[in-house]
């Protein structure tokens, strides 16, 4: 487009990566949670509410998302089920096309 710039949609590598990045929060935060709760003091309880507020706005999204798409977010970036998880479930074609859906749905709502 001459004059103009064309916005280029995120591909399903670089949708992965964002998404595995959210994954790695959620599981830090859990954990600082579950310390928190052992051992908080005053001064820590912002950081807990905050670290609470996103574990459940993630368990709120996943919730809302259809079954495939929350199975594949869950499956690939919080359970860690093996490579190849999926083959018994989906065609490939159908899986990837899948789990491009459900990035770009969470993405969407926590961006």
């Amino acid at each position: 487009m001459k004059g103009g710039t064309v916005m280029q949609q995120p591909n399903l590598k670089v949708m992965s990566k964002q998404v595995h990045q959210l994954a790695i929060r959620y599981h830090q935060a859990k954990v600082k949670v579950m310390m928190y709760q052992t051992t908080m003091d005053v001064s820590e309880q912002q950081l807990y509410q905050h670290h609470v507020k996103f574990i459940d706005t993630f368990h709120y999204l996943l919730e809302s998302m259809i079954p495939e798409n929350r199975q594949i977010i869950v499956n690939d970036y919080l359970e860690k089920q093996p490579d190849g998880w999926w083959l018994e479930v989906y065609p490939r074609s159908t899986y990837y096309r899948l789990k491009g859906k459900a990035l770009k749905e969470l993405l969407t709502y926590l961006k």
